[in-house]
């Protein structure tokens, strides 16, 4: 049976041995870090690019501080977030504006693009394409504004920030349908509309049992119109095709008795009221929709939308209806507008109808091309999350306890070590 003496030196041999083993370790880790950067990486939004090798490539970086001067790209903000998965931490801070940009094509003939902007402030916002400058616009409460064409993506700018959006591809407008009396307005309506690029065709009784029409107007279905215009009672025997083919999606417009035919008032956003004789004129007066004469919306449906409103009511309304949409028209004689509207109401008749007429028809842009970051802040929060409130400094080593450990197991054995010597009287 062994000692105590013996025990207690076989118990400072292990205690030795674990002394030796604690530095070995420690002198294994200095030697596998010696000369490499480790903890976290600070870097800007302008450097990325540049810096992104180098992170990517060491693997000490356990997290990076990303002070945003501008907003990344979208491959830049992918790279991150790959990084992010593979066990990086990614901060970021900094106050970029809430950008945000969306182009659509409006639904006519000319196919103008259409640019809506918003933003978190009223300082100035500049729209460029790949041509050059579009418009200059304070979009705090949003903006809207139209362009003839544009070139490549649409950039929303304000300093080193910016949105991109990419309008759709547009597709060609189907035809327009005109169903009235023979009188001035559906002549001056279908003049309108074929001035603006629409293929209009019509249906016009002339005589009892005699209507003049287009060849091939029925059947009346989406694949063959985008619109119909039902502009008196006239419509009565197509009425019932009518709501078909705003159920399958079809634009609808109606105004005056049109509203008034059972097939049409089911889907109407309102019915049309009392005839309003429209302002007497004076020498070298000008006529606008305000003085044409009015048949003011009653029986508002609760889903209609009231476009427009004058003294004596609603004088456009507009709901969906199955799949397509209907507009409720209370101006009556609207080529007065046309006709004694000045040197602007030809062009400003034209443009309203072609527009009412864009309102109600189905969206038939194409595909919508890559390339587009339409919200750079939401998706740079959606990526990455919400900003850092703290930042580490540049190459700050992250926390490690294992040096701790090491410290307190080496001085540990060492104290217990000396104390059991000097307790047997050795030296």
């Amino acid at each position: 049976m062994r000692s105590h003496a013996e025990l207690r030196r076989a118990a400072e041999w292990l205690l030795r041995a674990a002394l030796f083993a604690a530095l070995g370790i420690a002198l294994w880790r200095s030697l596998q870090h010696e000369g490499r950067a480790s903890g976290s990486r600070s870097t800007s939004t302008s450097a990325l690019a540049r810096d992104l090798d180098a992170i990517i490539s060491d693997p000490a970086v356990v997290a990076i501080d990303l002070a945003i001067d501008a907003m990344p790209s979208r491959a830049e903000r992918d790279v991150l977030v790959a990084l992010r998965r593979a066990g990086v931490t990614v901060r970021w801070r900094g106050t970029p504006p809430a950008l945000a940009v969306e182009a659509t094509r409006v639904r006519e003939p000319d196919e103008r693009a259409r640019i809506l902007v918003g933003a978190g402030t009223s300082t100035p916002i500049s729209l460029v394409d790949s041509a050059g400058l579009l418009d200059t616009v304070r979009a705090k409460a949003g903006a809207t504004i139209e362009a003839a064409s544009i070139v490549g993506a649409v950039r929303a700018q304000q300093g080193k920030f910016a949105a991109r959006a990419v309008a759709p591809v547009g597709e060609p407008r189907r035809a327009v349908l005109v169903l009235g009396r023979a009188d001035w307005e559906s002549k001056f309506v279908m003049s309108a509309l074929v001035e603006s690029g629409w293929v209009v065709r019509a249906s016009i009784p002339t005589a009892p049992s005699v209507t003049v029409r287009d060849d091939a107007v029925l059947p009346i279905d989406t694949a063959r119109y985008d619109v119909v215009v039902a502009l008196d009672s006239s419509a009565a025997d197509m009425a019932p095709a009518i709501a078909r083919f705003v159920a399958q999606g079809g634009g609808l417009i109606a105004a005056g008795s049109a509203l008034a035919l059972a097939p049409l008032r089911a889907i109407a956003p309102a019915r049309a009221g009392d005839r309003l004789p429209g302002r007497i004129l004076l020498a070298d007066d000008s006529v606008t929709p305000r003085d044409l004469p009015l048949r003011p919306f009653s029986a508002m449906r609760p889903d209609a939308v009231t476009l427009e409103r004058q003294a004596a009511g609603p004088a456009l309304a507009a709901r969906r209806a199955g799949m397509g949409r209907v507009l409720a028209v209370g101006y009556d004689e609207s080529w007065r507008w046309r006709m004694l509207g000045g040197a602007t109401g030809l062009a400003a008749h034209r443009r309203w109808w072609s527009g009412a007429a864009g309102s109600v028809a189905p969206e038939r842009s194409g595909a919508i091309p890559r390339g587009g970051d339409a919200s750079p802040l939401a998706s740079l929060v959606s990526a990455l999350g919400a900003p850092s409130t703290s930042v580490a400094s540049n190459n700050q080593p992250a926390r490690n306890p294992l040096p701790l450990i090491l410290m307190i197991l080496v001085a540990a054995c060492l104290l217990a070590e000396t104390a059991s010597r000097r307790f047997r009287g050795a030296r």
